[in-house]
């Protein structure tokens, strides 16, 4: 299905589409679990700059969904202002993460809540999702997981001004979302491209920032918290970070 995390088409009918979603992320198995590895490891986040990026970041999309019987539509050159973002562990690849504004072609959400996302917009929001999102799940961990998201909410909130993340995930998935991010739910609906059923999530990233501030570079809090903050950046890390996202665009 077309989600916050991909734009993209299924391989197969909706019965392939609903044995994958069922088979995903849930609250009892995150999107990266990386037990094996040492937690305090934390990967290189770069924004991509040129097509060379772009092509070896959406490689790795390609195959990770591809495994999961998803083929993400053909895309040579990133579209205007979309920002990708990519995760090293010395020199392999392990994650990449793109942030999209909202703007006059909208966001992929709108496909399934055109009318809820209007409302917001009515209201003043101004959104942004995360989309063409992989982690390669053998060699990556928490903090990698957590440094894509921390900076992704940097370039959204800190760099475009954006105030509301919005996010479409299957019912399945929709918990981990809450639990980790402190995600809300607005609307469940369905997605038509492959006859699911689909939750429209959204993320006040004020609230983000706040638990940021309050959590973040702290990883031994995280049994106790329970969410993903504890495993981003330190807040005095935050200046530099923004600096370096700033010069790398």
């Amino acid at each position: 299905m077309t989600s916050v995390f991909v734009d993209s088409r299924w391989v197969g009918g909706a019965k392939a589409a609903a044995a994958w979603l069922m088979s995903g992320w849930t609250p009892s198995r995150a999107p990266v679990v990386g037990e094996r590895r040492q937690e305090a490891e934390r990967p290189a986040i770069e924004r991509i700059r040129n097509l060379i990026g772009w092509r070896r970041s959406q490689n790795l999309v390609g195959r990770r969904y591809g495994q999961r019987g998803l083929r993400v539509g053909p895309a040579g050159s990133p579209e205007p202002g979309l920002t990708t973002l990519e995760a090293h562990d010395g020199r392999r690849l392990v994650g990449t993460l793109s942030v999209r504004m909202d703007g006059p072609d909208g966001l992929a959400a709108d496909a399934s809540f055109p009318e809820e996302l209007l409302a917001l917009r009515a209201k003043g929001r101004r959104l942004c999702e995360f989309t063409r999102f992989a982690m390669d799940m053998e060699n990556s961990s928490k903090h990698a997981l957590a440094s894509l998201f921390h900076l992704a909410h940097l370039v959204a909130h800190h760099i475009k001004q954006a105030d509301l993340l919005v996010m479409e995930v299957h019912p399945r998935h929709a918990p981990f979302y809450r639990r980790m991010l402190g995600a809300r739910r607005l609307q469940v609906g369905q997605n038509e491209t492959v006859q699911a059923p689909s939750v429209l999530l959204c993320l006040d990233l004020k609230f983000g920032q706040e638990q940021i501030r309050k959590f973040g570079g702290r990883p031994e809090l995280a049994e106790e918290v329970r969410s993903l903050y504890p495993y981003f950046h330190a807040p005095s890390e935050e200046p530099a970070l923004i600096e370096r996202l700033r010069a790398e665009a």
